[in-house]
C-alpha cells in the first residue's frame, strides 16, 4: 500500500495543533462558541425562557453581565449550564465559580446544578475528572468552585481571586450582592486580556455595594429576570417544572401589595397588573378559601420582599432601611425643578447652614454642604489634609456665602476646625456625634447623637415638602446603605465601620449633610 506523504503531512500537523490547543481531546463543541443558547437547548436538551435566552446572549457578547432576578426564574440553573458551555466549547478554558458565604450556598445551589448536568450527560465529560467542586480536563482546563473566606485579611481575599490567566476565562458569582468587594477587586486584575467573561447574579435587595455601583456606572450589561414575564406565570401552566408559578405570584400580589385608589399616582416602585393576571385568583391559606380575583390597574408593593422576589428590582425601602429611595427621588426631583427655574442659585430669602465632615490625610474626603432652607447645594469636596488647612478652606467657603452658622463634626481630626473658624469671625459649632442625644423620637430614644442626626435627616426627607437634594450618586448610595434597629428600646443606625465595609469608603457626604 502506497502512502501519500504530501496529503498525510498536513493532516498530522492539523492533528498536532488540535492537541496543543485542546490537550484533553475534548473539543467537538467548538461550533457552539457563539451559540450558548444552542448548546443548552440542543446538546443539553433544556428549555430556556426569553429572559434566560437574553442572559445567554449577554454573557456571549459582554465582558461583564449582571443578572437582577426575582425568585425561581432560573438564573442559577442557567449559570450552571453557561459554566459547562464555556468549559466544553472553549479549549483551554478556566471557569471559576463562587457564591456569597457560607460555602453551602455554592455547594448546594450552583454546584448542585452543575452536578446534575454531569450526572445526566456523562457522554459530555469523557476524559474529565470530577472531584468535589472541580471538573478538570487537564491542569489548565477546569471548572472550579472557589470558597470565599469569611475570616482573614482583606488582602488574602483579594489574592484568592487575582492572578487568574487563561486563553478563555470565566467568573460566575451567585448571590453577587453579598460577595465582598475584595473579590471583585481581585478579579479586576484578570479582566484586561484574552477572552474573559464575568456573570454576577443576585436578587436586588438593596442599592449598595460593588454590584450596584457597576450597574449605576454603566460598567456592566444588566439583564432583568422578572416573575411577571415567566411563561409559567404568563400562561398559568407548569411549562417549566420547579420554576415560579402563577398561583404563587398571585398570592404574593394579594399579600404583599395594595391596589392604588382612584386618582392616586403611581410611584417608581409601583407596577401595572399585566392583562393575563386580571381576574386571577389564589388560595388564601390551607383552609381552601380564595382571595378575590385581581382587578386591573396599578399596584404598590407594601413589603420590600415583593420587589426583589417577584419583580426582580430594588425595593423602594427595606424593612430596616432608614431612608426610602422614594423620598430621595422626590427630593432630587424638587432640586431639579428649582434648577430649571433659577439655575443652581440658592434661594435669596434665607441664610445657609454649612455642614462639614472633616477627613484625615488619606483616601477620605472633606465634604461641605450648604443648605438654604430646604435647597441643598452640590457637595464641595477635597482630599484629607492638615486640619488647619481644612479649616482655612472651610472659612473661605463660608465667607463667599450668606451663612447663618457652620456645624462641624468635631470627632477626631475635626476637633479644632470649628474653634479655628470662630476665631476668624465665623459662627461655627462643634458637633460631637458620639455624645448623648438631645432629643427623642416618637419611636423611642436614641443611643447617641449620631443616631439622632441621621434620624432627623430621614424625617426631613420624609416629611418636608421643601427638601431638595442634588443628584449626587455617592450621597444617594450612602443614604440607601443606612439601616436602623430599635429592638433594644433605643434607636441605633448603622455605624461608620459597617457603612465603610458596605460602601468601600467612608460615608463622608452622608455625615456632612446630617
Amino acid at each position: 500500500m502506497r502512502i501519500d506523504k504530501a496529503r498525510l503531512f498536513p493532516l498530522l500537523v492539523e492533528e498536532l495543533v488540535d492537541k496543543v490547543a485542546d490537550p484533553s481531546g475534548v473539543g467537538e463543541y467548538t461550533q457552539y462558541q457563539d451559540d450558548p443558547e444552542g448548546f443548552i437547548t440542543e446538546v443539553l436538551g433544556e428549555q430556556l425562557t426569553d429572559d434566560l435566552r437574553e442572559l445567554c446572549r449577554s454573557v456571549r457578547d459582554n465582558k461583564v453581565t449582571i443578572a437582577k432576578s426575582s425568585n425561581a426564574t432560573g438564573k442559577t440553573f442557567t449559570a450552571a449550564r453557561l459554566a459547562v458551555w464555556f468549559f466544553l466549547c472553549f479549549p483551554g478554558a478556566q471557569v471559576y465559580t463562587a457564591a456569597a458565604p457560607p460555602e453551602d450556598n455554592l455547594r448546594r445551589l450552583l454546584w448542585g446544578e452543575i452536578n446534575d448536568i454531569y450526572s445526566k450527560h456523562p457522554e459530555l465529560f469523557d476524559g474529565v475528572q470530577k472531584s468535589g467542586l472541580t471538573l478538570q480536563k487537564s491542569p489548565l482546563e477546569f471548572v472550579a468552585g472557589v470558597t470565599i473566606p469569611s475570616s482573614g485579611t482583606r488582602e488574602e481575599r483579594v489574592a484568592k481571586f487575582s492572578g487568574k490567566h487563561a486563553p478563555y476565562l470565566m467568573f460566575l458569582f451567585d448571590e453577587g450582592d453579598a460577595i465582598p468587594d475584595e473579590v471583585y477587586e481581585g478579579t479586576e486584575t484578570c479582566m484586561s486580556g484574552g477572552h474573559v467573561r464575568q456573570l454576577i447574579m443576585f436578587n436586588p435587595r438593596a442599592q449598595r455595594g460593588e454590584v450596584y455601583r457597576r450597574e449605576r456606572n454603566g460598567t456592566a450589561n444588566v439583564v432583568h429576570l422578572s416573575a411577571l414575564r415567566h411563561p409559567n406565570v404568563v400562561t398559568g401552566k407548569d411549562i417549566i417544572p420547579g420554576a415560579v408559578t402563577r398561583e404563587r405570584t398571585v398570592k404574593r400580589i394579594n399579600e404583599w401589595c395594595r391596589r392604588l385608589v382612584p386618582d392616586e399616582k403611581p410611584t417608581q416602585d409601583c407596577f401595572e397588573l399585566p392583562d393575563f393576571l386580571v381576574g386571577a385568583v389564589s388560595e388564601t391559606d390551607i383552609t381552601g378559601k380564595f382571595y378575590e380575583p385581581l382587578k386591573p390597574g396599578w399596584y404598590k408593593p407594601m413589603a420590600a420582599i415583593f420587589s426583589y422576589a417577584v419583580l426582580g428590582r430594588y425595593p423602594a425601602m427595606s424593612s430596616s432601611q432608614l431612608i426610602s429611595r422614594e423620598w430621595i427621588d422626590a427630593a432630587v426631583g424638587r432640586w431639579h425643578t428649582h434648577v430649571e427655574k433659577c439655575g443652581e442659585k440658592p434661594p435669596e430669602s434665607v441664610l445657609a447652614i454649612q455642614g462639614i465632615d472633616v477627613a484625615a490625610m488619606g483616601n477620605d474626603q472633606n465634604v461641605t454642604f450648604f443648605r438654604w432652607g430646604g435647597w441643598v447645594e452640590r457637595a464641595i469636596t477635597w482630599q484629607g489634609v492638615d486640619p488647619d488647612a481644612g479649616a482655612i478652606r472651610s472659612i473661605d467657603l463660608y465667607r463667599r456665602r450668606r451663612v447663618l452658622r457652620a456645624c462641624v463634626d468635631g470627632t477626631g481630626v475635626g476637633a479644632g476646625v470649628a474653634p479655628h473658624m470662630a476665631r476668624k469671625g465665623c459662627v461655627a459649632y462643634t458637633v460631637m456625634v458620639a455624645n448623648a442625644p438631645t432629643e427623642k423620637s416618637d419611636m423611642g430614644e436614641f443611643k447617641i447623637l449620631r443616631d439622632q442626626l441621621l434620624w432627623a435627616l430621614r424625617e426631613w426627607l420624609r416629611t418636608d415638602p421643601s427638601a431638595a437634594i442634588p443628584p449626587d450618586e455617592m450621597l444617594i448610595e450612602e443614604m440607601l446603605a443606612v439601616e436602623y434597629d430599635n429592638s433594644t428600646g433605643k434607636i441605633r443606625v448603622s455605624d461608620k465601620d459597617t457603612l465603610k465595609e458596605i460602601l468601600a469608603r467612608s460615608p463622608d457626604r452622608l455625615m456632612a449633610l446630617a
